[in-house]
């Protein structure tokens, strides 16, 4: 149970549904939009009457007994909570004043709903659902369906390997797009994915020959190869094992596979009372699957884990998709849900209580940092060759000082008798040179969050700095 003065900027911001609800709940604070405030004596309620559209004030609350907050409004609205639960909100950040009274007998009634159903062991409203039972003889027919297309996706990269990827003709750019979409019958979005991206990758070749292309367009080429390689081995063992449903493996995504939460739970893919802090967030645009991402890196304060949140935002559907935005302090999670993967893994949750981050929790996470800059190389290699990993991968390594090169003034990190050169990368173009004006105090002895690369035209492996970890909080680059 916590009590209202777990309210926050960023808490609020985290249950809004949208910018724009957040920003119509604070308009409706500064006009003061709420007719009565009250606060129960124990601090765990606030409610009041809000004037509204109607000739009746709608009645607002905000209860925060149980594990998660629950937000109740008489007003016609959708969206959940509504901007008059965030307004209310937002008043008690500000500091109006709130009458103590008692607890209405209506929200009593429903405190004791909730309790009873959670003897009973009957989830509430807001608990995960009992996963339904899952058809194995509809996965293996999904299975089955898959390893036809992958057999096209296998004919197609072959075809262009025969026909010379520097050289594809209009015909036969057309003839691959409709082998492309008559991937999407097959249950397959990740692999047709990569099939576009190297159609339209091939045919700017051919326009335009390019070394930095062609390179691009064999790696892509490379990718989808040993995607299909390693998917039709995955599938024929699921097939004659048995075991056709869902497991822990990064292939099952790759293939196009949905994970829900109640699956990641039933293999054992979840946390319980999870310590995790924001290190950083960008928005990245995804031109092949035409999205935007909200990406965010993660620390575990236990373990030291780097993990990642990605909401993906299709163009199509933006405006029906709430936008992440940058988060801070420190997320107390109940049940942290991660999914396959490597180094950074993707992580997701329902409901965090967030505390403000204290000095020492920054310690905390230099303490975490890797111990050598040759493993976490080592490290980093190790992931990047696996050819359905990202292009990058990223770590926090230690730093007793960032310098800057005399010859081209490129960053160089160092950590006692090692080096390693700092890039920037598509994903963070000025996270170098927001590096160069940081002041020389956040360049001495701290922790780098960097996306781990290998440049194709270089031969080595570089890191784009993200985020600056000092003793006194996190300097994040972009």
């Amino acid at each position: 149970m916590s009590t209202v003065n777990s309210i926050t900027e960023e808490r609020i911001s985290s249950v809004a549904p949208n910018a724009a609800a957040a920003q119509n709940g604070q308009k409706i604070s500064r006009s003061g939009g709420f007719q009565s405030l009250f606060i129960s004596e124990d601090k765990t309620l606030i409610f009041g009457d809000c004037k509204g559209s109607g000739s009746k004030p709608y009645r607002t609350s905000a209860d925060f007994s149980g594990d998660a907050p629950v937000f109740r409004c008489s007003c016609p609205s959708r969206q959940f909570p509504c901007k008059h639960s965030l307004a209310i909100m937002y008043d008690w950040l500000a500091g109006k004043n709130f009458g103590v009274a008692q607890i209405p007998a209506d929200i009593l009634e429903k405190r004791q709903k909730l309790a009873k159903r959670a003897e009973k062991g009957v989830p509430d409203e807001a608990a995960e659902k009992k996963p339904p039972k899952q058809n194995k003889a509809a996965a293996a027919k999904k299975l089955k369906k898959q390893a036809e297309g992958l057999e096209l996706a296998e004919r197609f990269v072959n075809d262009l390997f025969s026909r010379g990827i520097s050289s594809v003709s209009s015909a036969a750019a057309e003839q691959y797009k409709g082998l492309a979409k008559q991937l999407g019958d097959y249950y397959l979005p990740e692999p047709q994915a990569i099939m576009n991206e190297i159609i339209t990758a091939a045919e700017r070749l051919t326009a335009s020959p390019d070394d930095r292309e062609l390179a691009r367009l064999t790696g892509l080429c490379v990718k989808l190869s040993s995607a299909v390689r390693k998917s039709r081995a995955y599938i024929a063992e699921k097939l004659e094992s048995g075991e056709v449903l869902p497991e822990d493996n990064i292939l099952y995504e790759e293939m196009g596979g949905v994970w829900k939460l109640t699956q990641l739970k039933e293999i054992g893919l979840f946390k319980e009372n999870a310590r995790i802090i924001q290190l950083s967030f960008t928005v990245l645009h995804d031109a092949v699957h035409k999205a935007d991402i909200d990406h965010a890196y993660w620390a575990d304060l236990d373990t030291g884990e780097i993990s990642k949140t990605e909401n993906i935002r299709p163009l199509k559907a933006a405006k029906y998709i709430k936008a992440e935005n940058s988060r801070f302090g420190v997320h107390r999670i109940k049940e942290l849900y991660r999914y396959p993967g490597g180094l950074n893994r993707r992580i997701r949750w329902e409901a965090a209580e967030i505390s403000e981050a204290e000095v020492g929790v920054y310690s905390e996470i230099l303490s975490k940092a890797e111990k050598s800059l040759s493993d976490a190389v080592k490290k980093a290699k190790n992931e990047l060759k696996n050819t359905l990993s990202d292009d990058s991968t990223a770590l926090l390594v230690p730093f007793d000082s960032i310098e800057f090169a005399v010859s081209d003034n490129h960053p160089v990190l160092r950590f006692g008798e090692e080096t390693i050169a700092l890039r920037p990368n598509e994903n963070y173009p000025d996270s170098c040179k927001v590096l160069s004006v940081l002041d020389g105090q956040y360049l001495r002895n701290g922790a780098l969050l960097g996306e781990f690369f290998y440049s194709s035209e270089e031969r080595r492996i570089f890191i784009c700095p993200v985020s600056v970890v000092t003793e006194d909080g996190i300097i994040r680059l972009c």
